[in-house]
């Protein structure tokens, strides 16, 4: 009969250290995790960076005047979102034009979201920070996620 219970108490043991490991979590894997959770759109149309004036430019030196605006352009296959990059702004231009929302999402979580025009326009005040995504709500009920940027 001892060794019933030694091995009840060696399978407890095993467990309660599963436990403790598994609250220790690295937090890279957490924050992975989470980042693969928020993508809540799984009907979203993805945009994919297309332009980048910067990539476009070439090497450093071969231009002799830098471009006073940076331009991206994020394509899907419905939609493409056009970004001009200002000192303190982003504007742009969804096309085909049509009104609806665009979320600007930072990666600490925090969305802005500001109109999309008939005509497709829009501005985004201030210029996000550090990484971010947009995400298009359509006034047809599209919805269009890019991939995470810098500017």
């Amino acid at each position: 009969m001892a060794d019933h219970w030694s091995g009840e108490e060696e399978l407890l043991a095993e467990l309660g250290e599963a436990v403790r490991s598994a609250r220790e979590v690295p937090a890279r894997f957490v924050e992975a995790g989470k980042a693969a959770f928020s993508w809540r759109d799984l009907d979203a149309e993805f945009a994919a960076l297309s332009y980048d004036s910067v990539a476009a430019a070439g090497p450093t030196g071969v231009r002799a005047d830098a471009a006073p605006l940076r331009a991206l352009t994020f394509s899907g296959r419905d939609f493409t979102i056009e970004l001009e990059v200002g000192s303190s702004d982003l504007h742009g231009q969804v096309v085909p034009a049509q009104p609806g929302e665009l979320d600007v999402e930072t990666r600490d979580g925090t969305v802005l979201t500001v109109p999309v025009d008939d005509v497709g326009w829009f501005a985004v005040r201030p210029k996000p920070a550090g990484r971010f995504r947009l995400r298009l709500r359509t006034g047809s009920g599209h919805v269009v996620l890019t991939d995470w940027t810098t500017v």
